[in-house]
């Protein structure tokens, strides 16, 4: 980074209010950095935390993410005049590593075409320069006013998991990362199976004796409430909450649109995470959970089958008026010099990878003989990858996972 200037010295034993917005800017010209920073001194609404100087290099600019990383700004105001095509590629960084983080655009083009390039690059708001104090004003009490509603009206995430193509290990991520979000996070988190038929996820935690499942829940949305789910869900030994598929065959159930809506809706409101494992098809139960999923997780291994049926389902996700960074693409069993590169396969799919989970599996084997994700070794590849995942998740790092003794091998009659 060329240089930066951090915020200004607050007054000493004083701190923000509580409610006070943070403002990182991006390569603003000396006359706007004075406005703005002139303006942020006479308002409580908001606080300068970094003044950075230069825009993003390039996809591998990892300097400029780190710091964007450590700083969380909730606004970023960015010049376009400087650079425009960098500014974009700036933004849309940002709106993919930060994304909470609102996005101002600042120019002295006030052209529809540069405002709405500006907005496609993911600026929620566009200043005119000179910066006016009634314009910034009244951005800021915009992003402060969606935060309070957001607060006010918070509900659980949906975690939508989905293969590209059968046996590429979704359910067992979604297991994992379930998992470790309950038990090293604490948080209130339920794993859903949402296979018409024969589900995993209840056998792979050794939860073998349930007397209802998912589609038995969705079939009574009249009667949801907080005592009925509990006549549902079966508790494994991490903390973790389960809502398990049927264990039999028999003729699939239909659950329509707006009756999975419900559902949905409701566990959000129980739950401070809902992983949903979908089964790969995109029938109208998958495809409603995919329309309220606030990130679907498309997972492949590094194979050419695989790969061309995530290139697919992108190419069809994107007739949808989805989010830029919804559909996250995570590549499974993966290993450092393997046959088919990262950048061969983000060229394939035409999509940065999200996340890489490292091929180990006697450890995968072993956690699901021991009905337990948590059972791997802290200092597995596999454990640190889905300590690291759920930590990009919750924004905080996990406590160390609890040994759990308990298997599942009663099952089997042994």
């Amino acid at each position: 980074m060329d240089s930066e200037h951090t915020g200004r010295t607050r007054e000493k034993g004083k701190s923000p209010p509580t409610d006070s917005l943070s403002i990182a800017t991006l390569c603003i010209d000396t006359d706007s950095a004075d406005q703005i920073r002139s303006f942020l001194d006479s308002m409580p609404l908001a606080q300068l935390a970094s003044e950075l100087q230069h825009y993003l290099a390039d996809e591998e600019d990892s300097v400029f993410v780190d710091r964007l990383k450590d700083l969380k700004p909730d606004i970023c105001i960015i010049d376009f005049d400087r650079d425009r095509e960098k500014a974009s590629r700036s933004a849309e960084k940002i709106h993919e590593v930060l994304t909470d983080a609102a996005i101002f655009a600042a120019s002295s083009k006030a052209q529809p075409d540069f405002i709405i390039r500006a907005m496609r690059s993911g600026c929620s708001e566009y200043l005119t320069k000179p910066v006016d104090r009634d314009q910034l004003l009244e951005a800021l009490a915009r992003v402060g006013g969606r935060r309070k509603e957001k607060r006010e009206h918070a509900t659980g995430e949906l975690l939508a998991f989905m293969s590209a193509k059968g046996g590429t290990g979704a359910t067992t991520l979604a297991i994992h990362l379930a998992a470790h979000l309950a038990r090293n996070h604490g948080r209130r988190t339920l794993l859903v199976d949402l296979h018409p038929d024969l589900g995993d996820a209840a056998i792979f935690l050794a939860l073998t004796r349930h007397q209802y499942h998912f589609y038995d829940l969705a079939e009574n949305t009249h009667r949801l409430d907080s005592d009925f789910l509990q006549g549902f869900v079966v508790r494994h030994p991490s903390g973790l909450d389960v809502l398990p598929a049927p264990d039999g065959v028999d003729t699939p159930r239909h659950v329509p649109a707006d009756a999975m809506q419900r559902v949905m809706e409701f566990l959000r409101e129980q739950y401070e995470y809902v992983v949903v494992d979908c089964f790969p098809a995109l029938t109208e139960e998958v495809m409603t959970v995919i329309d309220m999923a606030d990130q679907l997780f498309l997972v492949a291994t590094p194979e050419i089958p695989a790969l061309r049926n995530v290139a697919r389902h992108l190419e069809y996700f994107g007739r949808f008026d989805y989010a830029r960074d919804k559909v996250r693409v995570v590549i499974n069993r993966h290993t450092k010099g393997g046959p088919i590169t990262d950048q061969q396969i983000e060229k394939a799919i035409r999509k940065s990878i999200y996340w890489k989970v490292p091929n180990q599996y006697n450890e995968i084997i072993r956690a699901i003989n021991n009905g337990d994700p948590l059972s791997v070794g802290p200092k597995s590849d596999l454990m640190v990858s889905m300590t690291e995942w759920t930590a990009a998740l919750t924004g905080k790092h996990a406590q160390g996972p609890k040994k759990q003794e308990k298997g599942m091998f009663g099952f089997l009659g042994g």
